[in-house]
């Protein structure tokens, strides 16, 4: 298949949200690039079993809240706090366990972009993901952005974080096709093992041609029209990659960061995607997370 036809914007997005204020600024990204690409937005939420408890009938229960079942009062909440025309936006509440039944329903629904927020911000700024944000990352076999950030404007300045690899040129072309509008850099952080060893042997300028090599070399590669490629420029830096990403965001005020993910083999499964987890954890503002195709034959 030719990675060219894959350059669209997505048709249907999902938007999984715990109802909770810290999904406020997904629900507020969701519904601008919704109607950005003139999408649907499938708006899902996931009543746990024990938030079930309520018997809808119960005399006890204080008469505005018999007879409305807890599915029924998180659409009625959704309903509530959208604000915006509903037309093109649909409302889904599943009960279950929250991960799962939130990717069952965006399979049902036919979407190819999952839409989340962050679990809760801690103290200096540091952003921790929650345990369904975790399983989505792990399980998903569509897109994952992950919004940290208000949405005050479109996405603009995009970063995508390479290796090289085919699941970073998958990532690379995913986020073109949705942003074809964006500035775009490719960004590659490489930490070499023993670097003073290196040092004294004076072989970190090999090293760092040899990795210039390798980002020309992926980028020729990439099937891009050749005026778009040569509007993407490659920032090839040594050091610890996700400390020198979160830097380069944060310095340079990148609106979305790309990662690409190799996906769901068991070792991934395991470690949560190593470098995937940290660069989520570590870097501020939004993060698409775009899952390798190739890895889908391993779930």
């Amino acid at each position: 298949m030719n990675d060219i036809e894959t350059l669209h914007s997505p048709r249907k997005i999902t938007l999984a949200t715990d109802l909770s204020c810290r999904c406020d600024r997904a629900l507020d990204r969701a519904v601008e690039l919704a109607q950005r690409w003139n999408a649907t937005l499938v708006i899902a939420h996931v009543v746990e079993p024990n938030g079930m408890d309520d018997d809808i009938s119960a005399p006890a229960l204080p008469s505005w809240r018999r007879g409305i079942d807890p599915l029924e009062r998180a659409r009625q909440q959704i309903r509530r706090e959208l604000g915006v025309d509903s037309a093109n936006i649909e409302i889904r509440v599943d009960e279950g366990q929250p991960a799962p039944q939130l990717l069952d329903i965006a399979q049902r629904e036919g979407c190819d972009l999952i839409i989340t927020g962050m679990a809760r911000d801690e103290p200096f700024g540091r952003m921790l993901l929650g345990t369904t944000v975790n399983q989505l990352v792990r399980r998903s076999s569509v897109p994952l952005l992950v919004v940290k950030r208000r949405a005050v404007r479109p996405y603009r300045q995009i970063v995508v974080a390479t290796d090289f690899s085919e699941s970073s040129r998958h990532a690379l072309m995913t986020a073109v096709g949705c942003f074809p509008d964006a500035a775009f850099t490719l960004f590659h952080g490489y930490d070499v093992p023993f670097a003073s060893f290196l040092d004294k042997r004076g072989l970190r300028d090999q090293v760092s041609a040899l990795e210039k090599e390798c980002g020309e070399e992926f980028l020729s590669a990439t099937p891009l029209d050749e005026k778009r490629r040569r509007h993407i420029p490659t920032l090839i830096e040594h050091g610890i990659p996700e400390r020198l990403l979160s830097n380069y965001v944060r310095d340079r005020g990148a609106d979305l960061t790309v990662i690409g993910s190799h996906g769901r083999t068991a070792l991934f499964d395991v470690l949560i995607g190593s470098m995937t987890q940290r660069l989520l954890e570590a870097v501020a503002g939004d993060i698409l997370v775009v899952i390798d195709p190739q890895a889908r034959k391993w779930a």
